[in-house]
């Protein structure tokens, strides 16, 4: 019997990544360190864009990641559109006043 190639795997587009103003701006606040480290998380939330837990009420649509920072925990918003596979990066912070802040961001757009 001869060898038959591999199965093909689907090949899936790729998925592209934005930044919001306000993520650019709230990134460049960072220290170096954390800002690699926020690099990580996005390429985390690129490879499996339904990580986030998804936020409900006025914040509808939003998923938000965390993850340590040394002591500090960090936060990372991001809204993922299926139909066009894109993902928008929305900021990244601190807990402290992150979801009123991200609401009224949004309010503004």
């Amino acid at each position: 019997m001869p060898d038959r190639p591999p199965p093909r795997e689907r090949a899936r587009p790729d998925r592209q990544v934005f930044q919001a103003p306000r993520f650019g701006k709230s990134k460049r606040r960072l220290p170096d360190a954390v800002q690699l480290q926020v690099d990580e998380e996005v390429k985390k939330i690129r490879e499996n864009p339904l990580l986030g837990e998804p936020k409900v009420g006025a914040l509808k649509g939003v998923r938000v990641v965390k993850f340590k920072a040394g002591s500090q925990q960090l936060l990372v918003a991001y809204q993922f559109d299926e139909k066009r596979n894109v993902i928008e990066v929305l900021d990244v912070g601190p807990h402290e006043n992150f979801y009123r802040d991200l609401k009224n961001y949004l309010d503004s757009r």
